[in-house]
Order: C-alpha cells, then sequence, then structure tokens
C-alpha cells in the first residue's frame, strides 16, 4: 500500500477539532482526488502526510503510513522515504523555492552533491527531464532566481526537483490554481503524460471538480474537516450522493447558490453535520449523524442522501 491512513484525528493546541476522523488508502499507481472548499482540511491532511504540521496544530488519534512507514514519527526511515519515494509539490511553488538560490542550485540539491563537477555531472542528467518538463536548460534560465522566471515555469521547477528521485507518490496541493487557463492545462496534460510513462500514483488536492475528473480515477470530497462521500469520479462528480457535493457540482456548472453562509470555523461548527447549516437537504435528525457507510474508497456519510 503507498499511503494508508486509519482514523486520522487533527486538532489545535486548545483540543478543538480540525480534521477527522479519517481513513484513506491509496495502492501503487493509483490516483486519487481530495476535493473541498477553503477549509475542509485538506492542505492539512497534505502536511499530516509528510509529517510537516503546522505549529499548534497536532494529531489526537489515528496513524498516517506510507509504503510502511509511521509518517508521524520522526525517523530516519521518514527522511529517506521524503527523499525518494514520496514528493510534496505545494500550492505555492516558492515554499518549496529559496528566492536567494538560483534555479540550477535548486536542481543540484543532493546530499552527496558538492563539487562543480559533480553539479555539473547533474545538471547533464537532468536535462532530458528539464526538455520533457519544456523547462529552458541554457545557462542564462539556469542562473536565474525563482522571482526571475514565470509561475509556471517554477511550478515545473518544483516538479522537476520532485521527479528528479523517481518518487512513487505525489502529494500535490492545488498545483495549478495560481495559473492561468492555458497553463493550467498544459501542466494537466504535462502530468497526465507522466502517468502513462511511470505509473506514478497521487493525492491531488483541487477545489475544481474538472480538474478533479481530469486527474483522478477516485475522489474524496471533504467538509469542515469531515469526509463526506467518495467513490469513483466518473460516479461522484456526475451522480453525487450528498448534497454538498451537489452543491460543488452546481458551482462548477455556474448555478447560483441558494444557500447562505459560509463553512463555520473550527469552534463554531454545529453538531453533526458540518454541512447542516447550510444544507437544503436538513432535517432534525442531522444533529444525530449517522456513521460512514461503506468502504473508505466507496462510501457516502448523510442522513439524506439523494439516491439510494
Amino acid at each position: 500500500m503507498s499511503l494508508l491512513i486509519q482514523n486520522l484525528e487533527l486538532c489545535r493546541h486548545d483540543k478543538v477539532s480540525l480534521l477527522g476522523p479519517l481513513n484513506l488508502s491509496l495502492e501503487p499507481g493509483a490516483r486519487v482526488a481530495l476535493v473541498g472548499e477553503s477549509g475542509s482540511g485538506k492542505s492539512l491532511l497534505a502536511q499530516a502526510i509528510m509529517g510537516v504540521l503546522p505549529p499548534g496544530v497536532r494529531m489526537s488519534g489515528g496513524s498516517v503510513e506510507a509504503f510502511g512507514c509511521r509518517m508521524d514519527q520522526p525517523s530516519h526511515d521518514r527522511q529517506t522515504l521524503r527523499q525518494r519515494r514520496l514528493a510534496w509539490i505545494p500550492q505555492d511553488p516558492l515554499m518549496a523555492l529559496n528566492p536567494l538560490v538560483r534555479v540550477q542550485d535548486h536542481l543540484v540539491l543532493r546530499p552527496w552533491v558538492h563539487s562543480p563537477d559533480c553539479r555539473q555531472k547533474v545538471l547533464e542528467q537532468m536535462r532530458p527531464l528539464l526538455e520533457h518538463l519544456r523547462l529552458p536548460t541554457d545557462s542564462t534560465f539556469l542562473r536565474r532566481f525563482p522571482l526571475e522566471i514565470s509561475g509556471g515555469q517554477r511550478q515545473r521547477v518544483v516538479l522537476a526537483m520532485s521527479l528528479a528521485w523517481n518518487p512513487e507518490l505525489l502529494i500535490l496541493d492545488e498545483p495549478t490554481s495560481a495559473l492561468d487557463p492555458d497553463l493550467q492545462q498544459e501542466f494537466l496534460n504535462l502530468m497526465t503524460a507522466i502517468h502513462r510513462q511511470r505509473k506514478l500514483g497521487w493525492l491531488w488536492i483541487t477545489h475544481d471538480l474538472e480538474v478533479a475528473a481530469t486527474v483522478a480515477d477516485r475522489v474524496l470530497v471533504l467538509y469542515g474537516g469531515k469526509a463526506l462521500e467518495a467513490g469513483p469520479c466518473n460516479e461522484v462528480l456526475k451522480f453525487p450522493r450528498h448534497p454538498y457535493t451537489r452543491r460543488l457540482q452546481e458551482a462548477n456548472q455556474g448555478v447560483p447558490s441558494t444557500e447562505g453562509g459560509f463553512l463555520d470555523a473550527p469552534d463554531h461548527r454545529p453538531a453533526g453535520c458540518p454541512f447542516r447549516p447550510r444544507c437544503p437537504e436538513t432535517e432534525p435528525t442531522c444533529v444525530e449523524w449517522r456513521p460512514w457507510q461503506g468502504s473508505s474508497a466507496m462510501g457516502i456519510r448523510c442522513n439524506r442522501s439523494l439516491r439510494p
């Protein structure tokens, strides 16, 4: 199993729940999309998987394993795994790039690369990958700093840094949200080609259902830190069962919203289903939210599912 998350729970230092309990598994080469609006806990999940939770957030239950290694516990195996088999592409590529370090120096970051000759050899080995990612390989480009190249180029530089290790699993956190439509489509096409060539698996975080349908075979819908629905993309996104998934579908189609309000802050979320204050299908029993029905790969948690 590439990724195994069991009953994961994250909370603030004051014990306010932020995420979970959550279950998720990815087989080698699997493509799963994590969908939900801002504040749903998507990026927190990515940080938990990589073992880099922000200050003030801690695991209060469950476990996270990647390739059989516990990611919630510091270890030499975890560090080795993050260097070779597991890679993370953040929403903002500048989070992974030092603005004072040249592009070429980012690309040759390796524990064993010290001498100029060794650095040049690594750059030469990376040339085919850079060309495949449609990045310039001339010295003028490689000597630029991250703020001197375009946003799309920065994203592909981070991708090159990740793919150079030949990882088996990528965690992508909204990698196209800062790109214009043309660059976004180019990046999606590129990732589709890379998946075909390398059988690379990924967990792709997005709020865009069209992106999810393009890059994933399975989808997990989050709202307010809770899993609401999961299943094959072509089924969940076309025929949603949870009212929140349907609302995402309608928003993607440009249908005006009929409900008011926003996702409540973690310490003000209601009892029961977190979507209850905004849900057109709500009923008194939604306070007593039924447990998850089905498997972690295909299921729903809703008292008023839209179809059997």
